[in-house]
């Protein structure tokens, strides 16, 4: 479920912008692209596996804090993965 909503919201963050290759102006963004969510959804299952270090989760309360802190984490971070991957690619957000 966690992983569903990430992709969700990686695949929305890609219609706020226009991206542009200016390195290689035909280059095939939809497969850049689709390349470069799965290497964000790979990161961000890894993430999921690993876990917060030291979750200090000592009362529910904690625990539902911790959570919601990790998958803001892990979104954050498959975000920034995809921008860095299509960046390697040539592209970049106009």
């Amino acid at each position: 479920m966690r992983v569903l909503l990430l992709l969700i919201c990686v695949a929305l963050s890609a219609c706020a912008t226009r991206w542009v290759n200016p390195r290689n102006p035909t280059a095939d963004l939809q497969a850049d692209m689709a390349s470069c969510d799965k290497e964000a959804e790979r990161v961000a299952r890894l993430d999921q596996l690993i876990g917060p270090a030291g979750s200090g989760c000592y009362s529910s309360r904690d625990c539902t804090a911790t959570a919601e802190t990790q998958n803001l984490r892990i979104t954050t971070h498959a975000v920034q993965v995809r921008k860095q991957c299509m960046a390697v690619r040539g592209w970049r957000q106009d």
